[in-house]
């Protein structure tokens, strides 16, 4: 019986999960800096390419401090991943953290990430991120890291089925919680004002689903909060665009079996966002697991960070990415240009007439 549903967690794992990874640290007292994987650390497929990856895609001027627990996959569903990882499915630096199904403690957990030096910047706007069905929190360790280390307080929250707005919700109110405890290093540093809702495959359907509350029940956690935008990232089904309220980017992958970038990601999703700025992006090599990988190889990596720094921060160079006649994601090769038959790619950057009328 227990072999049975190990097996079951397994096979549901690789077709449905966004596995990702990890590094260890604990909270409170025990707070650590953490550093990047080395580049030279070899994963699966091919390294990032274009213009975004080239400006974006590596750590950033910070370095980063985190409560989030990472370790080696090695109890109860995390037994797998090596096994995935011999077969070239997933990237050798994955990493899990000590939550069900891939260790012994509960299944719902929050962690945050945020600049070592938080204490002597201003307040940081927020991203509030949720992974994959299944996935660990310690899966998307190097991903979290990158974007706190351009100077966002990440928090990443998870409760195993990361499909709808609660863990989101959950994140808001702990990003309220680091903010107004005064044992915490991220008291009053956090800008609640500016909040963006990210997530990966399950966790990028509750992005559009929680992207589309009013605003009135982010203030019930409170006043303060506002949502500024969206980062959806090959996201589940169970959600439609035409009710998304802030500038979303989505983003597919077109070698992606678990979500494919021509169904519901882009007709029941991005084809029905009318009402707010949207933009859509089908990374060239990217796979369901992109998002699990050592940066060089993660072909999300520097277009999400363009997109926090536009939002977040009205950055020049990140807005020229999403705004003008000639945004540079039109041109980006890693969304244009694949290896074979590049003249007839069919996925081509998508942005809607009111981000066209952004200036």
């Amino acid at each position: 019986m227990k072999k049975n549903v190990l097996m079951t967690l397994f096979i549901t794992c690789l077709t449905l999960s966004s596995c990702q990874r990890d590094e260890v640290n604990e909270m409170k007292k025990n707070e650590s800096t953490g550093q990047m994987v080395d580049p030279s650390v070899q994963s699966v497929l091919f390294p990032a390419k274009g213009t975004a990856n080239a400006q974006y895609g590596k750590p950033g001027p910070y370095q980063v401090s985190t409560n989030a627990v990472v370790m080696d996959c090695n109890t109860l569903v995390g037994k797998f991943i090596p096994m995935l990882q011999m077969v070239g499915i997933l990237d050798g630096s994955i990493k899990c953290s000590n939550n069900l199904p891939y260790g012994t403690k509960g299944p719902i957990a929050s962690y945050v990430y945020y600049p070592s030096n938080i204490r002597n910047l201003g307040k940081l706007p927020v991203v509030n991120f949720v992974g994959g069905i299944l996935s660990s929190t310690a899966n998307y360790d190097q991903m979290m890291r990158l974007w706190a280390s351009y100077g966002f307080v990440v928090v990443i929250s998870s409760d195993f089925v990361n499909s709808m707005p609660e863990m989101h919700l959950y994140g808001a109110y702990m990003a309220k919680s680091y903010n107004e405890n005064p044992q915490s290093p991220l008291f009053g540093k956090v800008d609640l004002s500016k909040m963006i809702i990210a997530g990966h495959s399950g966790g990028g359907q509750a992005t559009l689903l929680t992207a589309s509350l009013p605003s009135d029940i982010m203030k019930t956690i409170d006043p303060n909060l506002k949502m500024i935008g969206a980062l959806p990232i090959e996201p589940g089904p169970l959600a439609i665009g035409s009710t998304v309220a802030v500038p979303t980017l989505l983003l597919t992958g077109a070698l992606d079996n678990v979500v494919p970038a021509p169904l519901w990601a882009n007709i029941l999703e991005y084809d029905l966002l009318k009402k707010i700025p949207a933009w859509s992006a089908t990374a060239v090599t990217a796979t369901h697991f992109s998002t699990t990988m050592e940066i060089s190889k993660n072909e999300f990596a520097g277009i999400s960070v363009a997109w926090l720094k536009y939002l977040g921060y009205n950055d020049v160079g990140a807005k020229s990415y999403f705004v003008g006649e000639n945004y540079k994601l039109k041109s980006d090769l890693q969304f244009n240009k694949p290896l074979l038959l590049p003249d007839v790619y069919p996925y081509p950057v998508k942005r809607n007439s009111m981000a066209d009328a952004l200036q």
